[in-house]
């Protein structure tokens, strides 16, 4: 539930649509796309700068005309360029790579095989209807908790903060960068495979 109050298309603006691989198996959906877009040249170098990158990618499943998502997913990787030995580590949760080079960072956190989104359950009302995947890919994004404690202000002695925090809120939790797209409408399975 937290994931859907971090990020949902707003009021279903139409984002850039891009194929993604769907297939449907016990009713569940598993996803194959690419992210590639998100690492362009400032990206890249911040990659290896040495300083802790983190690019996290949230998946999110929308029955046709309906606000909320039946299901959300986050991946996240956390990259850092060790200076010492020469090789970029990727961690993804308690899991630990080492890459000599960066594009096979780059793949490894932004392309995307087989990742399953929800239960059976999330899509049993879904059934035989359209539904479509939406994603957003983020580089160093502002956690939700972090998010909130930039937003508080409660320094008495500075009376500007509070009206600063106000006309700049949006910028202060956004990411350094970011892409969003959704697939095209794909029918859900009558019944579990």
């Amino acid at each position: 539930m937290l994931s859907v109050l971090l990020w949902t298309p707003s009021a279903h603006a139409q984002l850039r649509a891009r194929r993604l691989g769907v297939n449907w198996r016990e009713g569940v959906p598993t996803l194959s796309f690419s992210a590639r877009d998100l690492a362009n040249r400032e990206v890249r170098e911040a990659l290896g700068s040495g300083l802790r990158k983190r690019i996290v990618l949230t998946v999110q499943a929308f029955a046709s005309g309906r606000r909320t998502p039946l299901a959300t997913r986050r991946f996240a990787c956390a990259v850092t360029y060790d200076l010492w030995e020469g090789a970029y580590v990727v961690r993804m949760g308690r899991r630990t790579e080492l890459f000599a080079e960066l594009q096979p960072v780059i793949d490894r956190c932004l392309v995307v095989r087989g990742f399953t989104i929800g239960t059976a359950e999330d899509y049993r009302e879904a059934r035989g209807r359209p539904v479509y995947f939406a994603v957003r890919a983020e580089f160093n994004p502002i956690s939700a908790r972090r998010c909130r404690e930039l937003l508080r202000s409660n320094r008495a002695e500075d009376p500007v903060g509070p009206l600063v925090i106000n006309i700049v809120r949006r910028e202060i939790c956004q990411a350094e960068r970011a892409t969003e797209f959704q697939s095209p409408p794909a029918g859900v399975p009558e019944r579990a495979r």
